[in-house]
């Protein structure tokens, strides 16, 4: 296996010293204490080891020992999904660094993905999702650029918890996929078992651009925020939809020419707080409060328990449009 600890190192130090809207830590959910972490730190200082090949990234995933692998060039995963293993960060070492094909995480935690350009399968082919995780926490994707899964661009699912979306674009590129289902938190209202009191997610400063239809994200269950994305995704069906048992914040975001900027997805109790969001030119709904007439009952979820700091909503398009996906 060809190692590359100098380059590996330099791509580190770049993309730590981005622009300001980049961090070296989790903002959000990914940085809240449970599960016996106190916070989403990946693969740690661990010695960065850069790759070219599927082969060497399955090697340094495949167990659980702290690693950073560094993507250089392209690398298509085929009809299965790479699958990440827990304290792994994986990064790309420029804006070009891609993979073509889905990630997969599964019963992992700690695991950070970040500055990687992320092609999906497309109409037809598998794997199905862009990236996929179950029953995993504390995981941080940011600077990121999915698009042109099969099925959903991000799906994170059966009970998944402390989740940190950041920074990301996401689209596609067909229009004749009828399943542009973009970003999901929760697999659906009969997950009581695997969901409840999890699925709590945050979503901050994300560019939902062309040709994606709905879920920016869909929230079931758990306590999520989204703050600061740009919606800019003219034709789509809905944008945030909030359903069964979800209670949502959802602040300071920029809606450009959307429909249904934000809505409930189902007749179960679900509550949005929305604030000081922009509305340029929207139809549709913007729904908020309680909404629902069955099962649980939810309260507004008003005060995340770590600290953000807001842009101003006018603001979002500018900032985002500039600093989303890899740098």
């Amino acid at each position: 296996m060809k190692t590359h600890y100098l380059s590996a190192l330099s791509a580190i130090a770049a993309i730590f010293t981005m622009p300001a809207a980049s961090a070296t830590e989790p903002i959000g959910w990914a940085s809240v204490e449970a599960y016996g972490l106190k916070t989403t730190t990946g693969g740690g200082d661990a010695q960065p080891v850069t790759v070219t090949t599927l082969e060497e990234l399955k090697r340094l995933l495949s167990d659980e020992s702290p690693c950073v692998v560094v993507v250089s060039g392209k690398i298509s995963t085929g009809p299965k999904a790479l699958e990440i293993k827990s304290h792994k960060t994986l990064i790309g070492a420029n804006k070009s660094a891609t993979i073509h094909g889905g990630l997969s995480i599964k019963r992992a935690s700690n695991i950070i993905v970040r500055n990687l350009n992320i092609q999906g399968a497309g109409v037809g082919n598998d794997p199905a999702d862009a990236i996929a995780a179950r029953e995993s926490h504390h995981l941080w994707f940011d600077h990121l650029n999915v698009w042109d899964s099969r099925d959903g661009n991000l799906d994170l699912t059966v009970g998944s918890d402390c989740l940190t979306v950041s920074w990301c674009k996401f689209w596609y590129t067909d229009a004749t996929n009828d399943h542009r289902l973009c970003c999901l938190v929760g697999g659906g209202s009969t997950h009581i078992e695997t969901d409840r009191g999890k699925n709590r997610a945050t979503y901050h400063h994300n560019w939902f651009a062309e040709l994606v239809d709905q879920r920016m994200p869909r929230f079931i269950f758990g306590q999520s925020h989204a703050f600061n994305n740009y919606y800019a995704c003219s034709g789509n069906s809905y944008c945030i939809g909030v359903g069964s048992f979800a209670s949502v914040l959802i602040e300071q975001n920029y809606f450009k020419q959307v429909k249904d900027p934000h809505r409930f997805a189902d007749g179960n109790h679900a509550f949005i707080t929305a604030r000081d969001n922009v509305y340029e030119a929207t139809k549709g709904r913007q729904e908020t409060g309680l909404g629902g007439t069955e099962g649980l009952m939810v309260e507004a979820f008003t005060q995340p328990p770590y600290p953000y700091t807001l842009d101003e909503a006018k603001h979002v398009p500018e900032i985002v449009m500039k600093n989303a996906g890899p740098q």
